[in-house]
């Protein structure tokens, strides 16, 4: 492409964001554009038509010359609109953004393509639900039986309709050349040309699966076929794959888990490993249930590290589990047979190996006992952002043919800085600097006065007077420019901190502000589509019933945006993310929680901070988190294009080496970093008090222990099982990078393990463990100071003074809950302390009495968000793993000396995760009810008797339902209803 025209696309560009977000400013250097939209419309023609003949020299000039006639499109109306939307479709598809060309397509209407082979390009770039071209329906046909030659004849039939049409006229032409063109690629891009054998009927399911979706998936983008053509489908070794957010990774898994075990002749199973559980309930609703409808029945389990009775309920018959490390790590020690059947392992978000907290190193040590098997199941391993992955790959067994790497992204993201030029008051004027990437010759363009005083100004009205917002801090930059970004589409604000002042909950606030004001910004509220505005009121109606009408996530719905980060309840979390997902509501201010694999539509994202605080010191973001995280603007499907603005210039050097594509941070694993700082601290002593108290300890300790156990028989001697456990240490990705110091030090480890392990294999106490999922290192904390706590053989309710404060008392003992409570709870000082077991007391009992969140925090000494905070961080995750893995304890020692443990105990985990202490609420939820209040209200009226004996829970609340379904719509609201009636299968009349 010549230069001037990149120069003058890049100038439309600019000019379009111009009249877009209403700049009074003029851009002398842009006047000659004026007037000139047919000259680019030509310039733009020639171009298309020179790339179809010969070929792009930068396969990125398809995107810019699509998004050259994207732009026209939205300057025209009528006939010549459509034609310049067929162009840009056409571009995009031939430049493999099949996703943009999709989009773009389906805005322009058909009505004015008058021919078939119009027509034939509007359905193969729309894909409709009705396809009307004749030929289209003839190469899907062809597509479902696996017909290629069908497809190639229709390819060679429009090349050869090219001449014929040449001496009809220049409309007959160009429309035959798109056509042919078009064809050409399908022919190479399809699915079934894709695929391995990709005629053979076995495919058929999964073909068929893709062509009826909303969007349809007739073809593969240039990442998936890299891969696919890599051999990933039909060799069994262990790959790696480097592939950009949204790049397709969720479909390709789909693709190879269905080749996997549709060539196995056993009942082989296939992992996909997630590090969140937001994650997993993601893939829940799209990779588990497509896989489900394929006949391989998907089960996902990330409720803690002993599997509920539903999670190990009839797992002969599931073929595909998607778990969390820790969860996958307690059903597989509860369910060993299911070691047997897994003969592929998929590691999604495999950057994660750094992660702290124990997440790095639990997934490092499980990865590190499946390699260890004489028999390893095939992993595969994937991350969007690992620059030494081959080294990753070679240390799962995969050699340097198996490293695939893609660095195409479906939709191409922008980036820009807030410039302030005068900073504050009345003079404020704040432009916005737009990237040009340091591999082109493009200069960087500018959009003047993009934040001015205008743009803060509002009317007192207590007087009538002008005046001007308070705008010289970054947070009312980071908002106002998300408010002008809702112009070009759905927009997140990005912090690194839940609360505070550089906040999401903050940035919330300060939105709110404004709007309450009156300030002369685009307003959220307002771009709510009509259709959406009852969707909202309903949830609206929902956050006051569980969080109250003065809780900020309530008034930002209110306003027109969501607040989204970890506090939030998962239920909770979902429903917003409903929203967002369904574009009713385009506004959200979020955590890394939107860099954790969850899918949202986002045109623009605002990056407000870049540094998070880890304890009393600033921690700036790494350069792989910076890159992870701007893959989430612009997604496949749902933008043809993302934007990028960084709002504090101090920040713009970091994000600016993501722009100019720097790789990034190596990923050397959080055990290496562990086993590096014991090496550094000359007063650590590595004994096995260290490893089960100290917390950073703990995941080393429990991954190991986990491993030894599936390797230790009764006639393993001390010495050979020392031995085993010295080559598991071996075989970790830490073994690999660290010097002979550290690898000394990492044996050591293991060996102190080993021998744990046997000393408790002669006390008798590790049969406790073995099968239960519960971790070696409690045994005797829970046989020693636990049991003597309690009658644990006579308790009758969950709610009990003694047992409660018994389990927490015992709580407060242990290295995790202590860290737990002193990240979740006030701390006045620079001294940790501990809280008082009252206050963490006092929420438990309305918890497990069925109390909302906003009931909980009226009778509490903390406000609403520390309650969310308190509840994430110490009740559902750290107390409910203690407990869980104590009762699991307790259950066996009671079966062990011939007693029974009350059965009320054996729930009380599944009390603590779900919120209840109701046994019908409870199996509600463990059934799938999504709505705790609803499962509780229910629960309350369950009765049992003859009538209901047969009834399985969800069908006896359908019945409840029934019957009076006017006083529950009331009871529940219009939103909490119609997903229960759908949870539970009520009919009503």
């Amino acid at each position: 492409m010549r230069d001037e025209l990149r120069h003058w696309i890049a100038d439309a560009d600019t000019r379009g964001n111009a009249e877009i977000f209403a700049l009074s400013e003029l851009m002398p250097d842009l006047a000659y554009q004026e007037g000139r939209d047919s000259d680019l419309q030509s310039s733009l023609t020639g171009e298309l038509f020179d790339l179809i003949r010969t070929g792009p020299a930068d396969s990125r000039d398809w995107g810019t010359v699509a998004n050259g006639f994207t732009r026209l499109g939205r300057r025209l109306q009528g006939p010549g609109r459509s034609d310049l939307l067929l162009y840009a479709a056409a571009a995009f598809y031939l430049g493999g953004f099949s996703a943009s060309a999709y989009l773009t397509m389906r805005q322009a209407t058909r009505d004015h393509l008058e021919t078939d082979v119009y027509d034939a390009c509007y359905d193969l770039l729309a894909r409709p639900t009705a396809v009307r071209s004749e030929q289209v329906a003839e190469l899907l046909d062809a597509l479902r039986s696996g017909d290629q030659l069908t497809i190639l004849q229709a390819r060679d039939a429009a090349a050869e309709a090219v001449a014929d049409a040449r001496a009809t006229g220049p409309d007959a032409w160009v429309s035959s050349v798109l056509l042919a063109a078009l064809l050409q690629t399908f022919v190479a891009t399809n699915v079934r040309a894709v695929l391995p054998n990709g005629e053979d009927r076995s495919w058929d399911p999964l073909v068929e699966s893709f062509i009826s979706r909303r969007p349809p998936v007739w073809d593969f983008f240039p990442s998936q076929r890299v891969a696919i053509e890599a051999g990933l489908l039909n060799h069994q070794e262990t790959y790696s794959l480097q592939m950009p957010t949204g790049a397709g990774k969720t479909a390709l898994t789909e693709t190879l888990i269905f080749s996997h075990l549709n060539r196995q002749e056993g009942h082989d199973l296939a992992v996909v490993l997630v590090p969140f559980r937001s994650l997993g309930t993601e893939l829940r609703t799209s990779l588990g249930e497509n896989l489900t409808s394929l006949g391989y029945p998907t089960r996902t389990i990330y409720g803690g590290i002993v599997p509920s009775p539903e999670e190990t309920d009839d797992l002969d018959a599931v073929r595909v589990i998607i778990a969390t490390p820790e969860s996958l790590t307690g059903l597989l020690d509860n369910t060993p047979e299911l070691s047997d059947r897994l003969s592929m392992l998929v590691c999604d978000e495999g950057h994660l190996l750094d992660s702290k907290g124990g997440r790095g190193v639990g997934l490092e040590l499980l990865l590190a006992r499946f390699r260890a098997r004489e028999e390893p199941p095939r992993i595969v391993f994937v991350s969007a952002i690992v620059p030494n992955i081959d080294e990753i790959n070679a240390w799962l067994g995969g050699t340097d043919e198996t490293v695939v790497r893609s660095d195409f992204r479906p939709a191409d993201a922008e980036y820009a800085v807030l410039r302030p030029s005068k900073k504050t008051g009345r003079s404020l004027r704040i432009n916005l600097r737009m990237h040009a990437p340091s591999d082109t010759n493009l200069p960087s363009r500018v959009l003047p006065g993009f934040l001015t005083a205008d743009d803060f100004d509002y009317v007192n009205p207590a007087n009538g007077r002008h005046r001007i917002w308070p705008n010289a801090s970054i947070k009312a930059h980071a908002v106002a420019a998300a408010r002008k970004s809702l112009l070009l589409g759905s927009v997140a604000v990005f912090a690194t901190a839940k609360t505070g002042n550089q906040g999401v909950l903050s940035l919330a606030e300060e939105l709110i502000a404004q709007r309450a004001a009156g300030l002369q910004l685009p307003d959220p509220a307002d771009l709510m589509p009509e259709e959406s505005q009852t969707r909202v009121s309903e949830v609206v109606e929902y956050l006051t019933q569980e969080y109250g009408p003065t809780w900020t996530g309530t008034l930002a719905v209110e306003n027109g945006a969501v607040v989204h980060h970890g506090d939030i309840p998962q239920e909770t979390r979902e429903v917003l993310e409903g929203l967002l997902r369904g574009k009713h509501i385009r506004l959200v201010f979020c955590t890394s929680t939107l860099a954790e694999g969850v899918n949202l539509p986002i045109r623009t994202l605002v990056l407000y901070s870049t540094e998070r605080m880890e304890g009393r010191t600033r921690v700036r973001m790494l350069t792989r988190e910076i890159k992870n995280l701007v893959g989430r603007a612009g997604r496949a499907g749902t933008e043809t294009k993302g934007l990028v603005i960084c709002a504090n210039p101090d920040s713009w050097a970091a994000v600016k080496a993501v722009a100019d594509g720097a790789s990034g941070e190596r990923v050397n694993g959080a055990l290496l970093t562990l086993i590096q700082e014991a090496n550094r601290s000359t007063g650590t002593r590595l004994d096995n008090q260290l490893l089960e108290t100290e917390e950073s300890w703990l995941a080393v300790t429990d991954g190991i222990d986990a491993t030894l156990l599936e390797l230790l028989s009764d006639e393993l001697g001390r010495d050979e099982f020392i031995e085993l456990a010295r080559e598991l240490a071996d075989s970790t990705f830490a073994y690999q990078l660290a010097n002979n110091h550290a690898r000394d030090n990492l044996e050591q480890v293991f060996t102190l393990r080993a021998q744990r392990l046997i000393a408790l294999r002669a006390n008798g106490r590790l049969s406790l463990s073995t099968g239960t999922g519960a971790r070696a290192r409690l045994l005797d904390s829970v046989l020693d100071d636990l049991l003597p706590r309690y009658d644990w053989t006579a308790a009758e309710a969950a709610i009990d003074g003694p047992l409660l404060r018994a389990i927490l008392e015992w709580a407060w003992t242990q290295s995790e809950m202590r860290r737990s409570l002193i990240m979740s709870y006030p701390q006045p000082g620079r001294d940790p302390v501990l809280p008082p077991v009252d206050d963490l007391y006092d929420q438990l009992v309305p918890w497990l009495s069925g109390d909302t969140f906003a009931e909980i925090a009226r009778r509490h000494k903390y406000d609403l968000d520390r309650i969310l905070r308190i509840h994430a961080g110490v009740v559902s995750f750290t107390l409910a793993t203690l407990v869980e893995q104590a009762i699991a304890v307790l259950v066996r020692y009671f079966e062990q000396t011939g007693e029974e443990i009350a059965p009320i105990m054996t729930l009380l985990p599944d009390f603590l995760r779900y919120g209840t202490s109701d046994t019908d609420a409870r199996d509600l939820l463990a059934n799938g009810m999504r709505h705790r209040r609803a499962a509780v209200l229910l629960g309350a009226e369950f009765v049992h008797d003859l009538d209901t004996f047969l009834l399985t829970p969800t069908e006896q609340a359908a019945r409840i339902i029934e019957a009076d379904s006017d006083r529950w719509h009331e009871t529940l609201g219009s939103f909490v209803f119609a997903r229960t009636v759908n949870d539970v299968g009520a009919v009503l009349a």
